[in-house]
């Protein structure tokens, strides 16, 4: 498991912190929930959100337990303090910080010890970013990005998070879904608009997207579970409008996320 913890690993699944390609929902949690001055990234990775907050104006610290990571940061020169170090034994005083965010760790670690230290070091609020359970695309042996790391420990539910915040004495939280699939963009790239049926169904695939065997009845089984799993993902307003328009601009596309926010306040007075 150790040596998944790798710049390699990072690349491959494209974390925004090395990469510097900052994740535009992530960048607006920033925005909106980071408070005071002093403030923490635990588990800064390569640093880039530090720079981004540091740019602004913000006293940033980042931390990670990963040296390889923080020598990206130092490599491009981003701005910002990097501290090595663990998050379930922070190297900090109590309420050192007014804000701490921690985006993709929680999963990794003992959650619980983790979001305890995190409590202790800051004295007004938490933004937690975890990978959401998946109650849907398992089932079609599916599996987004987030489902395929092998260093997750965990996914999470909104209950569960809200059990987690309560270890760590907070006064109030707000859960906001993230990381949401744009099924429409999928699909039209999949869809070949010249052959669309008028018949059974609108769902015609581009000979890339198609599954094929040598067998009929199989055939006819895979296009059933394809028809199954377009009725779960898409609600249809009009299905005769659907197939009137040739592709799916008619569809109301089911909004489904793979990460959750938690934002914790820690003090009364600073409710969102």
């Amino acid at each position: 498991m150790q040596n998944l913890y790798s710049l390699e690993n990072a690349q491959k699944f494209n974390w925004s912190s090395i990469s510097g390609n900052l994740n535009p929902e992530r960048v607006s949690h920033l925005e909106k929930y980071v408070v005071g001055k002093r403030i923490l990234d635990a588990g800064c990775g390569g640093g880039a959100y530090v720079e981004l907050l540091a740019q602004k104006g913000f006293e940033v610290t980042g931390i990670d337990k990963y040296e390889e990571f923080l020598q990206v940061a130092r490599e491009q020169g981003r701005l910002g303090t990097y501290v090595q170090g663990d998050i379930i034994s922070l190297p900090f005083p109590d309420k050192a910080f007014d804000c701490t965010y921690c985006f993709d760790v929680l999963e990794h670690v003992n959650d619980e010890l983790a979001i305890k230290e995190l409590a202790r070091v800051t004295s007004k609020r938490l933004i937690i970013a975890v990978p959401r359970e998946d109650t849907m695309m398992a089932k079609f042996g599916l599996a987004f990005n987030p489902y395929r790391d092998q260093t997750h420990l965990r996914y999470y539910t909104e209950d569960y998070l809200r059990q987690l915040a309560g270890s760590a004495d907070c006064k109030d939280i707000e859960i906001i879904p993230e990381g949401f699939i744009p099924f429409e963009l999928l699909f039209k790239e999949m869809l070949d608009k010249e052959k669309i049926s008028n018949k059974l169904s609108p769902f015609v695939f581009r000979p890339t997207y198609r599954l094929k065997s040598r067998n009929v009845l199989i055939d006819r089984i895979f296009k059933k579970l394809t028809d199954i799993l377009m009725e779960i993902i898409i609600d249809f307003d009009d299905v005769e409008n659907i197939l009137a328009s040739y592709y799916l601009r008619a569809a109301r596309y089911k909004r489904v996320n793979v990460g959750l926010i938690a934002v914790l306040n820690l003090e009364e007075t600073n409710k969102i």
